[in-house]
């Protein structure tokens, strides 16, 4: 059994054009949504940890975790008035949604984590356990299933590394359990 990383896909891309005015709730949805983006997480579930941090055009990890970005929209540069990224994150919020409602029928209700406390104690100088420490830096909140049996957990979120930067849906796998904000080593 390979343990090399799997080939990374780009994101896929969500631009204007890909949602208009009148996409904006959940038949914006791709229909094959739950099916296109559930392999790639049942995939990272399976893979072993890579044994050091790496990065690539889909995501990025380390030892104890993964992160795979499935959907990314256009940046913003051009955006004056919000239009595009208000058209976007109702999209990229209508995916999540669906995609979380798949993870709900196999595993149960998902924990609600709120980044904010841990983004908090990072700018406090506490060192903040990947990958929560980085997605606290550019997503508010992260619904979390346990995987029963697999001593892993599954989250979904949606981020901005910065406003004219692309929003991304992220999946991210790591071990368990789920640090507490503040339960890092002081850096």
């Amino acid at each position: 059994m390979s343990t090399a990383e799997p080939e990374a896909a780009e994101p896929e891309a969500v631009g204007p054009e890909a949602v208009g005015p009148e996409a904006v709730g959940p038949e914006a949805v791709p229909e094959e949504a739950p099916g296109r983006y559930l392999p790639v997480i049942d995939a990272m579930i399976a893979l072993p940890f890579p044994a050091a941090d790496f990065a690539d055009a889909a995501g990025y990890g380390g030892p104890d975790f993964r992160v795979r970005v499935l959907r990314a929209s256009e940046d913003f540069w051009d955006d004056e008035y919000h239009r595009a990224l208000n058209l976007a994150d109702a999209q990229m919020s209508a995916v999540l949604g669906t995609l979380a409602a798949a993870l709900t029928v196999r595993w149960g209700d998902p924990l609600t984590v709120d980044l904010g406390p841990y983004l908090e104690v990072g700018f406090d100088g506490e060192w903040v356990p990947e990958p929560v420490g980085s997605l606290s830096q550019c997503a508010c909140s992260m619904q979390v299933w346990t995987v029963p049996d697999r001593g892993r957990w599954i989250g979904l979120t949606v981020g901005q590394h910065d406003t004219e930067l692309p929003l991304e849906l992220m999946a991210v796998v790591a071990r368990t359990p789920l640090p507490a904000p503040g339960a890092g080593v002081a850096g």
